[in-house]
């Protein structure tokens, strides 16, 4: 027996079943029997800790969290203010800051593609997190400096990839960074800590929104600040957001012997899958049509070489990406817009929205007004939590986590509308006040007697928000609830991902609504109305979607193993 110890594992679980009676550690092949007898002698000592105080925090938990505050910090200080810092200080037009910004968005969702493979493949997770972070904090030094007015040139001509190039750095680095962090967090708890783990995760989504409230508050301050010549300071608002970042990595680095250590796979998931794809989709060709009644699934032509188990959690992995993956870029192509496309209606706006009438003040810029975000999602979604889903299932209303993900997609389709419906006259009234369109970004927050108050924009943010509550949380849960065991932190990876997508399809419509001369309002609408296309589609892709946990397995030894894994785990 690999496990000398109290807490319940696979090893110890018999499976009794009307067809065959198996072990579920006869289920792993050796390669994965190494792993665990490995991950058993490097945890030995913090794991008899563990078990001696299981109601304790694992110390290594103290270490975790302020990374990820100050990985949040630092991103949520940089990121909503990339719109109004290009335009600003890089000079670019109102087209280039919103593409390059949505650009940084989507390289920022598409890395966690790499961090989540190479740390299950190789580094493991630590050895991930201290790799990208590193990346990380050069990327934010390089933007702090660069920052300085006239350091690469006047203003206004610095090259846009000169200017974005730190940006770019930033992005491999809080992707890598992204997949990994969480999942490090509950690898520290044993299997018997549920409660324990629970509450961890919840903590860690606490510090995300903590980090991210406090540098949408402190960070546009800064900017106002004067500093080498200039009315604005963008290299020392940058540079808060830096220093942060290298102590929680500091932090971090100092709690590597508290880290219980999970051993990474040492082969490549990725192309695993797509070899075994590729080979059972050839055989299946070839196959004779008894051949195929045989053997059931297509996919089931590559179980000689790669196992049962790995081949279903292939076919569940590729189910999972399309109900989510590619209807749910529709809902972010939206939803990354409210950074950008929102602060641009917020320079039309009074942003005196605590009183106040001196013009030539600032009184709320726009990346401090989307705090409200941050707000009511920390409000909303323990309430959602605590109240409305339990509520619902005691009324044995089905209110699953699909059905939530479509009613958070619709409420933020509603919520672009709302702001393509104001946009007509929210602009009336700043150009009746003798202000112009070009450069508004220099009236971000000041008083006019004749705009409309800020306050009007908080509907779609309310709206925004609660969308967010009902679709983001639940839409991580999904990933990993419907993907195998050996595809979780790939398939949350994917989940972000479609973050990444929202914002590629932002840079192909972007270009094609402006050249068309669309206005502020009529784009809203074109928006809004490809993203109740994409609402649609999730719905007709949910309707006929079959949870794992319900699906038939296609070959023998999966079935078993399914039925090991749900005597395990509790959803």
């Amino acid at each position: 027996m690999i496990y000398e110890k109290q807490d319940i594992d696979a090893s110890e679980i018999p499976i009794h079943d009307e067809k065959m009676e198996v072990a579920a550690i006869d289920l792993l092949t050796d390669h994965e029997k190494e792993l665990l007898e490995l991950e058993m002698r490097l945890n030995a000592e913090l794991d008899a800790k563990l078990m001696a105080n299981p109601n304790k925090m694992p110390k290594a938990v103290y270490f975790i969290l302020p990374n990820e505050f100050g990985e949040r910090f630092c991103y949520y200080g940089v990121q909503p203010n990339l719109n109004k810092y290009f335009r600003a200080v890089t000079g670019m037009s109102v087209v280039d800051a919103k593409v390059f910004s949505t650009a940084f968005t989507m390289l920022a969702y598409f890395f966690p593609l790499i961090g989540a493979a190479l740390s299950d493949s190789f580094l493991g997770k630590w050895w991930t997190i201290i790799s990208f972070s590193v990346i990380y904090m050069i990327g934010m030094i390089m933007v702090t400096v660069f920052a300085i007015p006239n350091l690469l040139g006047p203003l206004g001509t610095v090259s846009n990839f000169v200017t974005f190039l730190p940006m770019l750095i930033i992005a491999i680095g809080t992707g890598g960074i992204k997949p990994c962090v969480s999942s490090h967090g509950g690898d520290q708890y044993l299997p018997a800590q549920e409660a324990g783990k629970d509450f961890f995760f919840n903590v860690f989504y606490v510090a995300i929104n903590i980090g991210g409230l406090l540098t949408q508050f402190i960070v546009p301050e800064l900017t106002k600040l004067h500093c080498y010549g200039q009315d604005k300071c963008y290299a020392g608002a940058f540079l808060l957001p830096t220093l942060v970042f290298i102590i929680s990595l500091a932090v971090f680095a100092a709690g590597h012997r508290f880290y219980r250590i999970v051993p990474p796979m040492g082969e490549f998931l990725p192309l695993k899958a797509v070899q075994a794809t590729v080979l059972a989709a050839r055989r299946h060709y070839v196959a004779t049509p008894e051949e195929r009644a045989a053997k059931g699934h297509w996919l089931n032509f590559a179980e000689a070489e790669y196992g049962g188990v790995f081949v279903e959690e292939v076919r569940d992995f590729g189910l999972v990406l399309v109900p989510v993956v590619v209807p749910m870029a529709f809902c972010w192509m939206l939803y990354n817009q409210n950074s950008n496309e929102w602060s641009n209606q917020y320079y039309y706006m009074n942003g005196a929205i605590f009183g106040g009438h001196d013009p030539t003040k600032s009184y709320v810029q726009s990346a401090q007004f989307g705090i409200i975000n941050t707000i009511l999602i920390i409000l909303i979604v323990p309430f959602l939590a605590a109240f409305v889903y339990p509520f619902c299932t005691r009324r044995g209303w089905n209110f699953s986590p699909q059905r939530r993900m479509a009613a958070g997609f619709l409420l933020i389709v509603i919520s672009f509308a709302v702001s393509a419906a104001l946009a007509p006259m929210i602009e009336k009234a700043f150009l009746s006040s003798g202000r112009s369109k070009d450069g508004a970004e220099n009236y971000d927050g000041t008083y006019c007697a004749e705009c409309y108050s800020a306050w009007l924009q908080f509907p779609q943010w309310f709206l925004l928000s609660l969308g967010e509550a009902l679709m983001s949380p639940t839409g991580v849960q999904f990933t990993y609830i419907e993907a195998g065991r050996q595809f979780r932190a790939v398939s949350t990876s994917f989940w972000l991902l479609s973050t990444s997508l929202g914002s590629i399809l932002i840079l192909i419509f972007e270009p094609v609504f402006t050249n068309a001369g669309m206005s502020d309002g009529t784009k809203g609408w074109a928006y809004s109305g490809i993203g109740l296309f994409g609402f649609f589609l999730f719905c007709l892709s949910s309707y006929y979607y079959v949870p794992r946990k319900l699906r038939p397995s296609i070959n023998e030894s999966a079935r078993v193993a399914k039925v090991a894994e749900y005597a395990l785990t509790k959803y």
